[in-house]
């Protein structure tokens, strides 16, 4: 079992996840107004990557808070 105990008390909100999925969102808006305005594709393409990956770190972080909550209980 990982030991956890160099988690700082911030890794352990559950609005940690979410500012993941902000971050995500930020990028997916971004990369839908340079499409709107004609961006160059390489760059909205590159703009999607990064908010799939904050999109699988926010689930991935969400995920583990949830493991956490249930190795905590009696």
């Amino acid at each position: 079992m990982p030991d956890n105990r160099h988690r700082g008390r911030w890794q352990e909100s559950p609005w940690f996840a979410w500012w993941y999925f902000a971050i995500s969102a930020g990028f997916f808006l971004l990369a839908i107004y340079y499409c709107l305005r004609g961006g160059r594709p390489l760059l909205i393409a590159l703009r999607c990557v990064i908010a799939v990956a904050f999109a699988a770190l926010g689930y991935l972080q969400r995920q583990a808070g949830r493991a956490d909550k249930r190795r905590r209980r009696p």
